[in-house]
């Protein structure tokens, strides 16, 4: 199956929140302006950050979906799931060795792993500050939770081994990493409002943040370097197992394997690149990752048709198409 195109875009799925959604923009840019400038001072101009803001979109959808009058006063609430993203994000670059993230040098490229790491963990800490205005310890539990997961995810994962990990093992790591913090963002709102809604709403979570992160490995193979931000393949070149190189091992030709092997750590040139996207193809790799994604898509909306219908709860419907049909 060829990749999909989609005329859906986010500046259209978000224009119901667009004004509350600005302003977290602007405040996790305040956050990570602050960050930068403790390293080069307080005249320094960081990177531009940007991003889709899918997580604290989610938030503040699931919030008009359990009943808020007043989404500005979820602002706060969504900014914090998106620090803890790029939070995130440093602590993976780190991980696994990564210099460039949204077509821009990651922070371990801009500073070196130990400040980056450090970088991570001052984004943690003001995730779980900001969260304190609502004066509610589940609120702040339901943050940490996620944070134990992505950690735990992660830890699980270097004690199985990278040349150990099966097909769970990949599914798991996507739940811990990636759904997590979908289904954090999502659920988080409902204990300050109507918590008949927080269990759906964190199992639509779980279902679309897991399809997120399965796409996102087959695009990562699929995709331009120009498109993802970022140099396609390197997850083949990092020497990760994730669904989609793990069938294609299993569909491939001991030469072909040998050959996919030999490109862990090193400099693949654009026909490696499009002989891997080829393998892709013809092993049925993408079609099998894609069907995995989709069953978790489906348990996604499956949460969803519970949820009190309204523009909100159709706001995380076209999220969820967005997922399964975006190129980046």
């Amino acid at each position: 199956m060829p990749p999909m195109t989609t005329t859906l875009n986010l500046s259209s799925l978000y224009q119901l929140i667009e004004g509350p959604l600005e302003k977290v923009r602007t405040q996790v840019n305040r956050e990570w302006t602050e960050a930068f400038r403790l390293v080069y001072g307080p005249s320094a101009t960081p990177p531009h950050l940007g991003g889709k803001l899918m997580r604290p979109a989610a938030c503040l959808l699931s919030a008009g979906v359990a009943g808020a009058d007043d989404l500005d006063y979820f602002v706060d609430m969504a900014s914090s799931m998106e620090l803890l993203h790029l939070a995130s994000l440093a602590h993976d670059d780190v991980v696994d060795s990564a210099y460039v993230r949204r077509g821009n040098a990651s922070l371990n490229a801009i500073w070196d792993n130990h400040t980056a790491v450090l970088g991570g963990d001052f984004l943690v800490a003001r995730a779980l500050t900001v969260l304190t205005v609502y004066d509610s310890c589940p609120v702040v539990a339901s943050a940490l939770e996620s944070i134990h997961q992505m950690a735990e995810g992660e830890l699980i994962n270097f004690g199985v081994g990278r040349e150990n990990l099966g097909e769970a093992d990949t599914i798991r790591l996507a739940e811990k990493k990636t759904a997590s913090l979908f289904a954090v963002a999502c659920c988080t709102p409902a204990l300050l409002l109507d918590r008949e809604w927080r269990e759906p709403l964190h199992a639509f979570g779980m279902g679309v943040g897991t399809a997120f992160q399965l796409v996102d490995d087959i695009l990562d193979i699929e995709q331009s370097e120009s498109t993802l931000g970022k140099p396609s393949c390197g997850d083949v070149v990092e020497g990760k197992a994730t669904l989609p190189i793990i069938y294609m091992r299993q569909g491939m030709e001991e030469a072909e394997a040998a050959r996919l092997k030999a490109m862990i750590g090193a400099d693949i040139t654009p026909e490696d690149r499009e002989w891997v996207a080829s393998m892709l193809l013809s092993t049925g790799a993408r079609d099998r990752a894609d069907a995995v994604a989709q069953k978790y898509m489906d348990d996604a909306r499956t949460a969803l048709d519970s949820l009190p219908r309204n523009a909100y709860t159709e706001g995380l419907s076209g999220i969820a198409d967005f997922v399964m049909v975006r190129d980046s």
